[in-house]
Order: C-alpha cells, then sequence, then structure tokens
C-alpha cells in the first residue's frame, strides 16, 4: 500500500497545539505497514480518555480539552485515523473502507497502546468506527461519550424495497462534488458550518495535514461512505456491532448541540437499542455547531467532566 505523510514543519506553531507527536505502526492489511499519530496529555498511570475525530477533523479539535482532562488526572489521548492528521495518507481512495479503519483503531488501542477501562469520547465518524471497535473490546471499556454522531444501521433480514435512504439526495450530490473535485478544500466548509466565526489560524490548523490534493484522499473517501443507499455494507456492520452492544450497561452519554447542521437526532439510533445509552438522558448543549468543541468547548469540556466525575 503506497502511502505519504505530511512534513512535520506543517505541525509547527498551530494555535494551542503544541503536543508532543507519537506514533504506533500497525498492519497495513496489505502486508505492509501504516504509521497512526496520536498526542497526550496527563498522567501516564491515569484513566485513559481517548478520543477519537470524524471528517474532516483530526486531533487537533480536541486541543482545548486535552488540557483539562490531563488536570483532572486523567491519561488525555487523541488519535488520528489513517489518513488524517499527522497519520500515514494512504494514496488511492479504495485503500480506505470502514473495516479498514475499524481494525486499525483495535490494533493501535488494544494491542500497540494494550488500553484497559478506557473512557471513549467519539465524535462524528468516530462514532461508527469507535462503537464498532468498543463492541468488539466491551471488557476494556468504562465508558462511551457520544457526540454529534449516530449509528444507521439497516438489519440484513429485512428486504430492500428502495435503493435509496430517505433524505440522500443532497449528500449524493456532494459525494458527487468531492468525487470530482480533488481539491476539496474541507477546511472552509468546517469553517463555515461553525456558529462562531473561527480566526485564521484555527481554520489554517485544520488545513495543515494537507499540503496539497494529493493528501486529501482519506477525506475524501469518507464522503463517498455515507450511507445513501441501503445496500450500504456499513449499514449491515454496523447493525451486527450494535446488536453486540445491546447488553452493554456501562455509563454511555449522548452529548449533543442544539445547531448540529449533521446528526442532530444521532442519540436516537443508541438510546432504545444499547441498555448503557437508554439510561441517561442526553445532554443538550445551546449554541454548537456540528463540530461543537470549536463553538462551545467549555461548555463540552464542564459537561464531560462532571460526567466522568460522577462514574469515576
Amino acid at each position: 500500500m503506497k502511502k505519504r505523510q505530511t512534513p512535520a514543519a506543517r505541525f509547527d506553531k498551530l494555535p494551542e497545539y503544541d503536543f508532543a507527536p507519537h506514533f504506533v505502526t500497525l498492519d497495513d492489511g496489505e502486508g505492509g505497514t501504516l504509521d497512526m499519530h496520536y498526542i497526550e496529555a496527563g498522567p501516564a498511570d491515569g484513566p485513559p480518555v481517548v478520543m477519537i475525530h470524524g471528517n474532516p477533523t483530526w486531533s487537533f479539535m480536541w486541543r482545548k480539552l486535552m488540557p483539562r482532562l490531563a488536570a483532572a488526572g486523567y491519561r488525555a489521548i487523541a488519535i488520528d485515523l489513517i489518513g488524517m492528521g499527522r497519520s500515514d495518507k494512504p494514496t488511492r481512495m479504495r485503500d480506505y473502507t470502514i473495516k479498514r479503519h475499524v481494525k486499525w483503531v483495535e490494533q493501535a488501542l488494544f494491542e500497540k497502546l494494550d488500553l484497559n477501562g478506557v473512557h471513549f469520547v467519539l465524535h462524528d465518524w468516530g462514532g461508527i468506527i469507535g462503537l464498532r471497535a468498543i463492541a468488539n473490546h466491551q471488557v476494556r471499556v468504562a465508558s462511551i461519550t457520544f457526540s454529534n454522531t449516530g449509528l444507521p444501521v439497516r438489519d440484513p433480514a429485512e428486504k430492500i424495497t428502495k435503493m435509496a435512504m430517505p433524505g440522500a439526495g443532497f449528500l449524493r450530490s456532494f459525494q458527487l462534488y468531492v468525487r470530482f473535485n480533488p481539491m476539496w478544500r474541507h477546511w472552509k466548509l468546517l469553517a463555515r458550518l461553525l456558529v462562531k466565526k473561527p480566526s485564521p489560524d484555527v481554520v489554517a490548523g485544520y488545513a495543515a495535514p494537507y499540503p496539497n490534493w494529493r493528501y486529501l484522499t482519506g477525506n475524501r473517501q469518507f464522503t463517498q461512505m455515507l450511507p445513501t443507499r441501503f445496500d450500504n455494507p456499513m449499514l449491515i456492520d454496523n447493525f451486527q456491532a450494535r446488536e453486540k452492544l445491546r447488553d452493554f450497561d456501562k455509563p454511555f452519554l449522548c452529548l449533543f448541540s442544539d445547531k448540529d447542521q449533521v446528526a442532530p437526532n444521532g442519540h436516537r439510533s443508541v438510546r432504545p437499542f444499547i441498555a448503557g445509552a437508554a439510561r441517561r438522558e442526553p445532554v443538550i448543549l445551546k449554541g454548537g455547531s456540528h463540530f461543537l468543541l470549536e463553538d462551545v468547548p467549555e461548555d463540552y469540556g464542564d459537561a464531560l467532566l462532571s460526567f466522568l466525575t460522577e462514574i469515576r
């Protein structure tokens, strides 16, 4: 598998992102290796809190939360999914599948870092990838926080009578735009979606891992895997993961925002179906877009730390 790695100089002097880089080496699934990047803060023997981002973000998104978790005694870890951030970036669209992302995350967290008693914090695609990894390693998980994400499913026992999913027209148009636009500058879309106008250096921070269009393959492929058709294989895999998690009764917080443009009701995909999620009402923060870690970082940190303190 051919790959690229963003030059280290691209990560110099990013705002509030002065974390030392760490890497774990993973099997790429084709006989080669990939380096996954992560940052960490706090005591090495503290309870681990692992943050998994989605698209088009990277570990930069968690920069304001990391110090607060560290100060509270947690070992805060934020990974960069393969193809994003400072992690290696396979060069072909077909190199990326949700199954591969799940395996890479499982390798990194449960094999290489050998984490136990993990508090997971999941956002966007990190919700799908994270829940599927958790489903296979439930004994090693202490809690889940599920933010502005969802778990779309299809029961394989149900026949497909209509291929297009409801409301998929807009997403399909978006997919086509990105597929035929290799220069997609996703950081500009992120900036437009925020409630609070970001500073230029923050926008530059989200752009930093991508010196040119050749580094954007992983981000672009995530858009192509969005579930717009009922035959998307991810839907059955997600359903099977949800079935595994049906009796997961550990603390599970749905922490959302009221101005999420992507998955405003994503908590409904887990709360009736996963025991721990069903026990706790969602917390909906005011004034946050889909990227609530940029709009309401203080409120987000308060809610997360309150939850973690309660269950500690």
